[in-house]
């Protein structure tokens, strides 16, 4: 029996780690922060993401992160838009990003 949960724990600890979003093929072209003018983009709106940050533990923050722009740029595509801007940093699995339609780009 305790090999069975013992399996059971190994198991939750490795897949915490792990990323479980994959990225939409029109989503590659949307990208995470913009250095040009954004005046010249249209303002679509604001993107919510969240994802969990801890299963029995937390997660590894990078791996958190990257979920969290892949949820933000699949969710972007599906506006139209080309470009995302990050409101701050994650907390507890969610952050928030403006999304923008820059003409030209993606």
């Amino acid at each position: 029996m305790w090999k069975g949960i013992r399996t059971v724990v190994i198991t939750t600890l490795v897949a915490s780690g792990c990323t479980w979003v994959d990225l939409e093929p029109d989503a590659k072209q949307v990208q995470i922060g913009y250095a040009g003018d954004l005046a010249q983009c249209e303002r679509i709106g604001v993107i919510n993401a969240n994802t969990k940050a801890r299963v029995v533990m937390a997660r590894d923050e990078a791996k958190v992160q990257e979920e969290l722009y892949t949820l933000a740029r699949n969710n972007a595509a599906d506006l139209g838009a080309t470009n995302l801007v990050q409101h701050g940093r994650p907390k507890d699995g969610e952050q928030s990003f403006t999304a923008y339609r820059c003409a030209g780009l993606g």
